[in-house]
Order: structure tokens, then C-alpha cells, then sequence
């Protein structure tokens, strides 16, 4: 089992859209558990699960795990997309933004959510990946996700604005873990929302491979800006279920699916995977 955060500082990155697609195409071998701790909820959504349908079915969240010390058997909401029975996800609240405040005076604040790894290991053990996304900034939650995180993966758009919020993620991550005696667990960043047609993402390739601190962590293959990747969302289905309607959509979703490829074996060439 290992487990990977994706995170950032900086908002409309596609973090989102970079998990569920790198998710659906492990599924296809591998057991994988999503696990939204975004109190926007978007992967939730992203996932088919509605706030009506959640609030109908009683589903209980990753704020359980906080509040009231649910189990994962609890809170796993098995095979919500049905073509990826191996893909399963724990949803979000909106409620979350509440559990920050209410978690930041208890003691081991920051291990709350390791401790329930811990405790629930003979259940998440059945999971060969445990994604986690995050919404971008270090607060107490994503401290937590961060704190269990084997990997920690940085998404970034084609932006200088982008970049500039991976690296103070990293120092800020930096002051968060050396006292609670964490290594270093960032691992790789990801450019998303890429047009090799123009000059900034050249531009900008350049200044990482030049920055000793980021150098190390980019994966060399680009995810393409594309209408396919949204349409994963509007269509709750990853790029490799997703369906064209016609023969240039069909080879447009082939090479949107291709990059996501690329991306995954870089990552397992990293070890994060």
C-alpha cells in the first residue's frame, strides 16, 4: 500500500482532474482508494457522488474520521464508478472547513488522520494506492494528509504564479514537518494544462531544470490542455472509459490518455508508483 497526496498552493492547477484520471488508469489493475479531503468536494464529484445522493444514502465522510473516529469500513464508499470495480473512494464534506477548527487544539493534532491508517491497516491493506487530493493550502487537514503521505506529488499549470506556489509549498511543508521529525516526502511535480505550441511552457521547463530544488522532481512528460480532460468531469469517468462521439474525439481522448501514460511511468521510474 502506498499512499500519495497530491498537493499545491495555488488554485485551477487541475489537481483534481490529474488524481481521478491517474486513478481511473490504475484501477484498471490495481485496487485504488480515492479519498477527497477537499471541502469543495470536487473529486467526490468528480466520482458520480452528488451531495443529494450523499445526504440520501447517509454516506458518512472523511469528516467521520476526524469527528467521531469512523472506521474505514464506514466511510469507503465501494465502486462509484461501476466499469472500475477496483476504485473505490472516501468523499468529502463541505463540513470540513469546520473540522479545521475543531481538530487545531487537540493533542497530535497533525497524526490524527495516520493514526486512523493505523488502526484501520488490516482494511486499507487491500489497497495497492491510496490517492489523496487536497485543496491548496497547509492547513490542519491537508497537514495530516500530508504527515501520512508515502509521496507527495506538486501540480502545476503552465504558470510562473504555478511554479512559485510549488516551491513555497515546499518550504512551507518544510517548517511543518522537520519538527514533527516527517521526511522530506516530496516527490515529483506534474505540469498540467500544457500547449507545447507556445513558448512559456518551454519557458518555464527551462527555469525548473535550472532550480536545484525543483530539478529533481519533474516529470518530464507534460499533461496536454484539452477539452477531453473536462469532459472526464462532466462525464464522471476517467480518460481511459471515456467515449468519443466522432473519429477526431476518439483520437483526441487517445492522446490525452497517452500523456497520462507517460506521466505513470515516470512516476514508477521515480518509485513513487
Amino acid at each position: 500500500m502506498k499512499i500519495i497526496a497530491f498537493g499545491t498552493l495555488k488554485g485551477g492547477t487541475g489537481k483534481t482532474s490529474t488524481l481521478f484520471n491517474i486513478a481511473g488508469l490504475l484501477a484498471q489493475q490495481h485496487k485504488v482508494l480515492m479519498i477527497d479531503a477537499d471541502p469543495q468536494f470536487n473529486l467526490t464529484t468528480d466520482a458520480g457522488i452528488s451531495m443529494e445522493r450523499m445526504e440520501s444514502r447517509g454516506l458518512r465522510t472523511l469528516r467521520d474520521v476526524f469527528e467521531d473516529g469512523a472506521t474505514a469500513e464506514e466511510v469507503i464508499y465501494q465502486q462509484p464508478i461501476k466499469v472500475l470495480p477496483n476504485l473505490d473512494i472516501i468523499p468529502s464534506s463541505i463540513q470540513l472547513t469546520a473540522t479545521e477548527i475543531n481538530i487545531v487544539s487537540l493533542a497530535g493534532r497533525e497524526q490524527l488522520f495516520n493514526n486512523f491508517v493505523l488502526d484501520n491497516s488490516d482494511t486499507l491493506q487491500d489497497y495497492d494506492y491510496i490517492l489523496v487530493d487536497t485543496n491548496p493550502n497547509c492547513g490542519m487537514i491537508n497537514q495530516n494528509m500530508f504527515y501520512a503521505a508515502d509521496s507527495i506529488i506538486l501540480i502545476s499549470d503552465i504558470s510562473f504564479n504555478s511554479i512559485q506556489g510549488a516551491e513555497f509549498f515546499m518550504g512551507l511543508w518544510e517548517t511543518i514537518r522537520r519538527p514533527l521529525r516527517k521526511p522530506d516526502n516530496v516527490a515529483a511535480l506534474i505540469l498540467n494544462n500544457c500547449d507545447m505550441r507556445m513558448n512559456l511552457p518551454k519557458d518555464l521547463i527551462g527555469y525548473i531544470k535550472n532550480n536545484d530544488s525543483l530539478r529533481p522532481l519533474l516529470v518530464n512528460s507534460v499533461l496536454p490542455a484539452s477539452i477531453h480532460v473536462k469532459n472526464t468531469e462532466l462525464d464522471h469517468m476517467p480518460i481511459n472509459f471515456l467515449v468519443g462521439k466522432d473519429t477526431a474525439s476518439r483520437e483526441g481522448i487517445e492522446r490525452v490518455k497517452a500523456a497520462y501514460i507517460a506521466v505513470l511511468d515516470e512516476l514508477k521510474e521515480k518509485g513513487i508508483l
